[in-house]
């Protein structure tokens, strides 16, 4: 009679560079490193951290930062703000940062027929976005930018956005999409939008969030990247909806077909519980065409006043994410509602996501993708939650996989234990870009209220593949070995172990653990196998062994079976 032994069983462990861990809490193993991180510094009472963007030009990684509330450093007179830079690259992670806007004449210059700028308290920075691809465009928006050309009878809050080239140093473009010649009543269409309230760039278009116009119904545009046409919303349904907030958030992405990008803009205040529109550009027409939309669930939550258009599921179309910061139980804990995208533009929604729900943590403020960090073959997600531990703030992450999102957060970044002083971190979040020229997307956190930024660095991960080669099976009747005492049954037990991994080392050390017989026994029952090691039968063993990348290494045992 033949009793079958297990077959042949491999896996794959995922695992630190240099540390393999286990970890029963899921803020355990992860490749973010929150132990040596990189903090910017701004002014004091300037909001540096309002907005962060990774950016990258040739061999040069920066973070940019947005700081709405900073005086100019080149006149005193002037209380326009700045948007700020920071390197970070491998070579220099502190080198000071310089102001990116030299404002020059704060006040009255022309701006067209009837355009008069006033940039005094205009909050540039207050919004940043970056085409993704190489040396792509910056777009930094001043929502509060205004046109005082009727001043003794309207100011209009137009708001602007500034399009910089990749370098940084050559001149941008301007752009003013609210303004229209001889428009001069506050409210009317387009007088009051405050434009870049939110902005979004893809490689082909670049989105902006008009929350203030018609009446604070808001609106959408999309341009495209030359800037010479753009996309008007012209759903009679929703432009006349007053008080909305259209254009409060908005992202872009493939959600009807992977070729082509549609826009999403979020209204949190409409109906009272928050819609999401997304709308797809007709280039016939010239107009936006509503394809999909989505209300929150409670009076009140914001649903709709964050967004993140990902591939969470790596199918060639975006999936979204929805924040509701203002979402209650208690109070202000905060959800993101996930919608996986089923094709043309159909999304079903999937699993709510909250974090720790935690008292008044405004979960869901802000939602950002970071790429593939651990290098698994689908993107990761962050969600901030910067109220949480009395303003500390707190950044959780969590894995896309083939199945959308993982509902439990894989790691939790904490404001108060990266360090004390931050406040409000989580507000705002960028990643996507190896900053330390790793081979690995890190990620870069701002903490408005303490004027900081944190730089998050990942670490390199490694894959082991562990093999355990047993015999197909053992005759039990005609036993092979001897114990010293009496003829046992016995097999060839082989262990197999090798590695590999993107930047990893060439050679690691290797700890592990081998159990002959893992299988749960009642008390005072022993194990069925043991291995035997010179002379001696023990039921584990354990070993250190040195490994070479791609290199297999494999280990031989001799097991009895009683």
């Amino acid at each position: 009679e033949d009793a079958r032994a297990a077959p042949h069983a491999a896996r794959s462990l995922r695992a630190l560079l240099l540390a393999l861990v286990a970890a029963a809490t899921p803020a355990g193993a992860y490749n973010l490193d929150p132990q040596r991180p990189v903090r910017f510094q701004g002014p004091d009472g300037s909001f540096f951290g309002y907005a962060v963007l990774e950016h990258f030009h040739r061999q040069h990684a920066l973070v940019l930062v947005g700081a709405p509330k900073a005086d100019s450093k080149y006149s005193t007179s002037v209380k326009s703000p700045e948007a700020q830079k920071q390197p970070a690259n491998h070579h220099s992670l502190t080198k000071p940062g310089f102001s990116l806007f030299p404002p020059g004449k704060n006040r009255g210059t022309s701006c067209g027929k009837t355009c008069r700028e006033d940039r005094d308290d205009e909050w540039m920075g207050v919004s940043l976005a970056r085409q993704p691809k190489a040396d792509g465009n910056v777009l930094a928006c001043a929502h509060r930018w205004k046109n005082i050309y009727y001043e003794t009878d309207h100011i209009l809050p137009h708001g602007f956005c500034y399009v910089i080239p990749s370098n940084l140093q050559a001149k941008g473009r301007t752009l003013i999409p609210c303004y229209e010649e001889y428009k001069k009543k506050y409210g009317e269409e387009h007088g009051s939008c405050q434009a870049g309230i939110a902005g979004f760039f893809t490689e082909r278009v670049c989105a902006m969030g008009v929350s203030g116009g018609f009446e604070v119904g808001g609106t959408v545009f999309l341009l495209n990247c030359d800037f010479v046409y753009y996309f008007k919303l012209n759903d009679e349904a929703i432009v006349n909806r007053r008080y909305t907030y259209l254009g409060y958030a908005v992202t872009a992405g493939h959600f009807s077909h992977p070729s082509t990008t549609d826009v999403v803009g979020g209204a949190p205040q409409d109906e009272g519980i928050g819609k999401v529109y997304i709308f797809r550009a007709d280039r016939r027409s010239g107009t936006l065409i509503k394809i999909f939309q989505a209300s929150g669930k409670k009076m009140g939550s914001y649903f709709g006043s964050s967004l993140c258009a990902v591939d969470l599921n790596a199918d060639g179309l975006s999936d979204l994410l929805v924040g509701a910061p203002m979402f209650s139980e208690i109070r202000d804990e905060g959800q993101v509602t996930t919608y996986i995208n089923r094709g043309n533009g159909a999304l079903e929604e999937q699993v709510a996501l909250t974090g720790d729900s935690a008292y008044n943590a405004h979960f869901g403020e802000s939602i950002a993708s970071l790429g593939d960090l651990d290098d698994d073959g689908f993107p990761d997600v962050a969600i901030g939650a910067p109220k949480e531990d009395d303003f500390a703030g707190a950044v959780y992450i969590y894995h896309g996989d083939a199945g959308g999102i993982v509902p439990q957060y894989s790691m939790k970044l904490s404001g108060q234990k990266i360090n004390p002083v931050l406040r409000m971190f989580g507000q705002s979040i960028s990643g996507g870009i190896d900053m330390d020229g790793n081979g690995y997307p890190d990620v870069t956190v701002g903490a408005f209220m303490s004027d900081s930024v944190v730089l998050l660095r990942a670490r390199p991960v490694i894959t082991v593949d562990v093999s355990i080669l047993l015999p197909g099976s053992i005759n039990i009747t005609a036993p092979q070995c001897h114990d010293g005492q009496q003829p046992v049954n016995c097999l060839n037990v082989t262990a197999c172990f090798s590695f590999h991994g993107k930047h990893v080392p060439g050679e690691i050390g290797l700890n592990y653990v081998l159990t002959a017989d893992v299988s749960k026994k009642e008390k005072g029952q022993l194990p069925r196998v043991y291995f035997v090691l010179l002379g001696e039968t023990m039921g584990q063993i354990t070993e250190k062994l040195q490994l070479a990348h791609r290199e297999e290494t494999c280990h031989h045992y001799l097991a009895h079976v009683k």
